[in-house]
């Protein structure tokens, strides 16, 4: 059975609970993060434990873990779950609970747990996916929350359509990002990815560090009538890597195939990530 850190305990997973009075349950205050294990260990762990320090801190709550202290943690879990290849380590920081079940109290709670990384079909890279698009802003973009009610109804949208993956559009028709996704685009030979109201994703990182190398770059807004005419389009997450995007809507875009410049970074993102296994410098 899987072991989770909860409130500063190892507790087996049927016994993982934390009170009723805990704003995450009642107001859905709190932040999250996941990291995938590539070899066994976490991938840009530091990166990761960064941005939920920086999430909570978005959101008020206080400091009450530093990122060697979290990171501690995240190995003993990994630890403790041994039996897994590979994992999912899911973080959050909660609100704590709540003496008037609103405001904060100054006693957040961490979570951390191991979970299975999904397999995803094969052929969302080889010959790409459908994505719709959905008219939603998230109220803090660079705070990695878990309120994540806009992204529920979103992707139950984009199933009934047949696609993967909704792309948040403002209402002036400005495309943002993913449910759990960045988005990048090729337009006009440059590797362009929108730079206002996103999430700034750890696979994003990697990818404009990556795509410097091989093509010009810029990070600015894109609207929906540029993205439609994109040479090629794909999204990036923790777990997903890169996937490309070959249907915007009812839109094809360019050929409909994964293109040259997706395959190209495909195949960068899945070298650093041979090389860190191999050298396990992958915190």
């Amino acid at each position: 059975m899987k072991t989770v850190y909860v409130d500063g305990k190892f507790v087996p997973w049927n016994k993982a609970v934390i009170p009723v009075d805990d704003l995450a349950v009642l107001r859905g205050y709190a932040v999250c993060d996941i990291i995938r294990t590539i070899g066994g260990h976490p991938y840009c762990l530091d990166d990761h434990i960064g941005r939920l320090l920086s999430s909570a801190a978005k959101i008020g709550l206080p400091p009450a873990w530093t990122k060697e202290e979290i990171a501690r943690i995240v190995f003993k879990v990994l630890e403790k779950n041994g039996h897994m290849d590979e994992a999912n380590i899911r973080i959050l920081i909660t609100g704590g609970s709540s003496p008037d079940f609103f405001s904060p109290a100054d006693t957040p709670r961490l979570i951390v747990l191991a979970t299975d990384i999904p397999a995803l079909p094969e052929h969302w890279y080889t010959k790409g996916i459908k994505v719709i698009t959905f008219f939603e802003q998230r109220v803090l973009p660079d705070a990695k929350a878990t309120n994540y009610i806009p992204a529920v109804l979103a992707l139950k949208k984009a199933k009934a359509q047949g696609a993967v993956e909704a792309l948040y559009m403002t209402l002036d028709n400005m495309v943002l990002e993913g449910t759990t996704s960045n988005l990048f685009a090729f337009i006009d030979g440059s590797l362009v990815t929108p730079h206002q109201g996103v999430l700034n994703g750890i696979t994003r990182k990697t990818v404009l560090e990556l795509g410097k190398k091989l093509f010009p770059v810029s990070e600015q807004d894109i609207s929906l009538d540029t993205l439609l005419s994109a040479s090629e389009v794909f999204i990036t997450g923790t777990n997903k890597g890169i996937v490309p995007v070959i249907q915007v809507d009812e839109h094809v875009i360019s050929t409909g195939t994964p293109g040259p410049g997706t395959r190209a970074l495909i195949s960068a993102i899945k070298t650093r990530q041979e090389n860190a296994k191999d050298s396990r410098s992958v915190v």
